[in-house]
């Protein structure tokens, strides 16, 4: 493998060239998904912050279309996102309201994003809107609203919140829940106008609707019964007067609960239901099915993809400078993993992954019965997480000793050999290089936070798809980052032992065939059996409506839906370290940015609230 002409300082690299067209794919990107959000100019997009009752600070982001003013006031909607979400997940609605003439509010709700935390369900002044209200309240307050024209939306407890404002506020005049149910203390006017989207295929179903089919049930079920001002209503059929607040319609769209937020078919019945409920400008008016709101979905993933692989070209800049120049180095030794070892370790690491839920219920049972660990580690859902994440790697690291004292006995493997160890006599951290490699890890990760936390605030744009990834941290949400990254710095650094020491792959005959040949190797062997686990969720679901992992409160499926974000996480993150080890021939550089930056994906993202079980 020669990496020897990437590191010479007398060879000309092409690594400038490459960290420039990286931001320029980023800044592309980002500018496109900016221009998305505000319909190429027909609505200006503004951060807006504001005071919850309780004191907690509120943010949301404000879509006024170009119509609006004091003297022609538009409809207004508030949003409210699901559990474990952001504000941006409700982008696929907003974005499409705004251009047709309607303001959204779209809110972090408190404990999300860059809003306050919400504090503990028996504290005195819990809002268990979560801000909600006093977004309404906010939005009713803004001149160029029509106070007679207002509707909330949410998905799932979201939803659950706007249905439980709606239900005691005449002043709404529409209402669109997705993954969530109407009760029955619905009745045929109250809420007004309302309109359920639910999935064939959501997994919370039982929980949401005590149905076993929902297609086949939920429209005979006693709280039809309530909400409808007809006998026998269909699914798919919109029944009611929408001048006395009795619209009613369910659309069944064949989707999961994650995918009612970033469904084409949803965003077209909500955008019709909130036409003929609150009547906005006919001329404003595009048809429903004509939607852009995936471009920016998609834009935010390539710039975050782009920030991400700019740190390769940066960090190989950096790597050729006299200060770091110490810590380059080839991949020491001969060793490769093939054949029947490389898939026992694989089929071992596999199991050992697969005991996700297994520890997540330890944590919860021991946060339930011994000791409050929310008290100390607040991100609930980051914590079963970093616990799986630490405690699978630790058990393999048990593993990879005794394979390790066999390989040495027998072939003379080294520490030094796995870049491990910085002597090949016994195993030794130079201090000089490991504090080098400290600092060259903390130039990578300010980099690419700063690059984020500067565009954010000029464009309102942060990394996403599908779910948050990486946005700006607040100071309370950035004191979070120091007690979560020594766990997960010890997790990668496990992590790089084995992936990058007993699995690593023969080299190949240059050194970008043998990065492509690594990176996708070292992806595979993590992501497959997360793959291979929503498939035994999954496959049950579609094939006969059964949802094997449900768990108590329904934990186990919230959890589930998080294995999708860790296998972005993982397919993003993993190539960084395989490309470090590579020009440095050790583990440490990789699994210290790549613990940074994970910490910041998660203490950026995830909830700090009570979880609903």
């Amino acid at each position: 493998m020669n990496t020897t002409r990437l590191l010479d300082p007398d060879h000309r690299s092409k690594a400038p060239l490459a960290f420039i067209v990286c931001l320029v794919v980023l800044l592309s990107a980002v500018l496109l998904a900016s221009l998305t959000q505000k319909s190429f100019g027909k609505v200006s997009v503004t951060n807006v912050t504001y005071t919850n009752f309780n004191g907690i600070l509120i943010r949301a982001k404000l879509l006024k279309p170009s119509n609006a003013s004091e003297s022609h006031p538009v409809p207004g909607i508030v949003y409210i996102h699901g559990y474990q979400n952001n504000r941006e997940t409700s982008d696929a609605y907003c974005i499409e309201l705004a251009r047709r003439g309607m303001l959204t509010l779209e809110i972090d709700a408190i404990g999300r994003g860059n809003s306050g935390i919400p504090g503990q369900l028996d504290d005195p002044g819990f809002d268990p809107t979560y801000g909600g209200k006093a977004s309404l309240k906010y939005l009713k307050s803004l001149p160029f609203v029509d106070t007679d024209r207002i509707g909330l939306m949410g998905h799932s407890i979201g939803a659950g919140i706007a249905y439980s404002i709606a239900l005691k506020d005449a002043s709404i005049r529409a209402l669109v829940i997705s993954g969530f149910a109407y009760q029955d203390d619905a009745s045929a006017t109250m809420p007004k106008n309302m309109l359920m989207i639910f999935g064939k295929y959501d997994e919370f179903r039982k929980r949401m609707t005590a149905t076993d089919d929902f297609e086949k049930q939920w429209m005979q079920s006693p709280q039809t019964r309530k909400a409808f001002s007809v006998k026998n209503p269909k699914l798919g059929r919109t029944y009611g007067d929408f001048k006395t607040g009795s619209g009613r319609r369910v659309y069944m769209p064949k989707i999961t609960h994650l995918h009612q937020s970033h469904s084409a078919a949803a965003v077209a019945e909500a955008l019709e239901w909130m036409r003929r409920a609150l009547e906005p400008a006919p001329n404003h008016w595009i048809p429903a099915n004509r939607q852009i709101w995936p471009i920016k979905e998609w834009f935010t993933m390539v710039a975050m993809v782009a920030c991400l692989a700019s740190l390769l070209p940066l960090g190989l800049m950096l790597l050729r400078t006299s200060f770091f120049r110490m810590l380059q180095g080839p991949v020491s030794g001969k060793h490769a993993s093939t054949g029947r070892s490389y898939i026992i370790a694989a089929i071992v690491n596999g199991a050992l992954m697969w005991l996700y839920l297994t520890l997540i219920l330890f944590l919860f049972c021991v946060n339930l019965y011994l000791f409050l660990i929310y008290k100390v580690f607040q991100l609930m859902m980051t914590n079963g997480i970093v616990l799986w994440f630490l405690w699978i790697n630790m058990i393999g690291f048990l593993f990879f000793r005794a394979w390790f004292k066999k390989q040495n006995h027998k072939n003379g493997l080294t520490l030094y050999d796995l870049g491990l160890s910085f002597r090949k006599e016994r195993f030794t951290l130079d201090g000089v290089k490991i504090g080098k490699t400290v600092a060259l890890a903390t130039i990578l990760f300010l980099f690419a936070y700063l690059i984020e936390h500067t565009l954010e605030g000029i464009f309102i744009v942060d990394f996403r798809f599908i779910f948050p990834f990486a946005s700006d941290l607040t100071p309370y949400r950035a004191r979070l980052w120091f007690t979560y990254f020594p766990f997960l710095l010890m997790g990668f650094v496990l992590m790089g032992i084995f992936l990058h020491g007993q699995l690593r792959r023969p080299q190949k005959s240059t050194w970008l065939k043998t990065f492509i040949s690594w990176s996708t190797f070292n992806i595979l062997v993590l992501i497959t059996p997360l793959i291979l686990f929503l498939m035994v969720q999954y496959a049950p679901l579609f094939a006969v409506g059964i949802i094997p992992f449900v768990g108590p409160g329904s934990m186990f499926i919230a959890f589930t839906h998080n294995i999708l974000h860790v296998i972005g996480v993982l397919i993003m993150v993993i190539p960084i370290s395989t490309w470090f080890y590579q020009i440095t021939g050790k583990i440490y550089l990789g699994a210290a940015l790549n613990s940074a930056l994970v910490t910041w994906m998660f203490v950026s993202s995830q909830v700090i609230a009570p979880i609903p079980i």
